[in-house]
């Protein structure tokens, strides 16, 4: 008998609603905002992970450290919450329904969050396609990730229509491009890709190239606003880049020391122009990027991937796309931060959404895949201890970064342009039966 998710939220997500007390005693600090959210370099310690209580202590006043055995009852208690609320999936990692999170008012069986769904096996297919039916896959994904993605054409999205949003500057709506059947966004790349042992940084930006080669203004590009309907019964797939290397090393500019700076002009005149010089003088950034750890990583995605986060969320807003899965490499960082915005548009707990992101702690080693990319940038440039998990304190962090920053997650909202309309549009198709 074919998986349901209707069944499986009665038997098994249902228990898991009440947090386990070393979690909730870990993300209480988000109610009275103890995390510290500045750049100093004493409180860096306190976000890169949960090895470093006793500097989270010191660092960030009434924050209680956990000792050995706590912090073994905390990641049990996260391994049993991760059994409770993740789809028992064979391949796909890090999947949940959003109404599985403490306090959610969303429906069960409308939105999901997981990792790359490529890797799906029979077994998978059927919960995800025929159990619970979704009809709407959004990958958030860099070009890059695509090209390297050997599962990027999988049968298990045969039935798919493939679309590519197109970012277009100020012009926050974007474009949309339909692709033929069975091409990829990146077609070009990924067999250039096959030709080569490994890929150079000039391959990597011919990736990014092709996924945007047509622009808003070429005839087969349809505005973003007009393709949100859902064209028929079809099932679609979205290529939404959110993220890419070069919009990280854009973005650590306004965090370098000015002597950096100097210097990389220095060595290139062009660099603050040139995509390819961008890649060959990367070393300076991607020390900045380990330094501010994923926090760092969050706020830039937030500010430059906010044209694709609003298409996003646009797109979830349409109660006639429902079920819709979003999904990066792992589901952890760019997933994540997304979960984390819907949850609170529908007004989740902070804790709770807190708690959420902290259940995708082990999907990296779950993976098992040194290649695999972590919020589009490749592992060999990061420090593991740093990225490779999901501290609460991260997206605690986070969330009290949207509220100083714009107010609230409702004032990123307007920021992006994602106003008060639309954002009931979405708690209605998500929340109301």
């Amino acid at each position: 008998m074919a998986w349901s998710s209707t069944h499986f939220h009665q038997t098994i997500v249902t228990e898991a609603f009440s947090g386990p007390k070393s979690v909730a005693r870990h993300t209480a600090g988000i109610r009275d905002e103890r995390y510290s959210v500045n750049n100093n370099a004493g409180t860096a310690t306190a976000r890169r992970g949960l090895c470093s209580k006793a500097e989270v202590k010191n660092d960030v006043g009434g924050v209680e450290a956990l000792d050995d055995e706590e912090m073994k009852a905390f990641k049990e208690e996260i391994r049993v919450l991760c059994m409770k609320r993740n789809l028992p999936l064979e391949k796909v990692k890090n999947c949940r329904d959003l109404s599985a999170t403490a306090s959610s008012p969303i429906v069960q069986g409308r939105l999901f969050r997981m990792g790359r769904v490529g890797d799906a096996t029979e077994k998978d297919r059927e919960i995800l396609f025929k159990g619970i039916g979704i009809t709407t896959l959004v990958d958030l994904r860099s070009p890059t990730e695509l090209r390297d993605d050997d599962s990027l054409m999988a049968e298990c999205f045969d039935d798919f229509t493939d679309l590519v949003w197109i970012e277009n500057g100020r012009r926050r709506d974007g474009c949309l491009r339909e692709l033929d059947a069975g091409v990829s966004p990146v077609e070009k790349s990924r067999k250039l890709r096959l030709t080569k042992k490994s890929a150079t940084p000039e391959d990597d930006i011919a990736a990014e190239d092709e996924m945007c080669e047509v622009g808003c203004d070429d005839p087969r590009a349809l505005p973003a606003e007009r393709a949100l309907k859902k064209s028929g019964g079809r099932k679609e797939r979205h290529f939404v880049s959110l993220m890419n290397e070069f919009k990280y090393v854009r973005g650590t500019v306004t965090k370098l020391r000015k002597r950096d700076i100097a210097k990389a002009i220095i060595k290139a005149p062009g660099a603050l122009l040139s995509k390819r010089i961008w890649n060959s003088l990367k070393e300076p950034f991607i020390t900045e990027i380990n330094s501010g750890g994923l926090i760092m990583l969050n706020d830039l995605l937030l500010r430059f991937g906010a044209p694709g986060i609003k298409y996003v969320l646009d797109l979830v807003a349409e109660s006639d796309r429902h079920p819709v899965a979003f999904y990066c490499t792992a589901g952890k960082d760019r997933t994540g931060v997304l979960t984390a915005i819907i949850l609170s548009i529908c007004g989740a707990k902070s804790e709770d959404i807190v708690e959420d992101y902290s259940l995708s702690a082990n999907v990296y080693a779950e993976m098992g895949d040194h290649k695999a990319m972590v919020g589009a940038l490749s592992q060999r440039n990061l420090d593991a201890k740093t990225f490779l998990g999901a501290p609460p304190e991260v997206m605690a962090d986070t969330l009290i970064a949207l509220k100083e920053n714009y107010g609230s997650v409702e004032g990123y909202c307007d920021w992006i342009g994602f106003g008060p309309e639309r954002r009931e549009k979405l708690r209605k198709a998500l929340t109301e039966e």
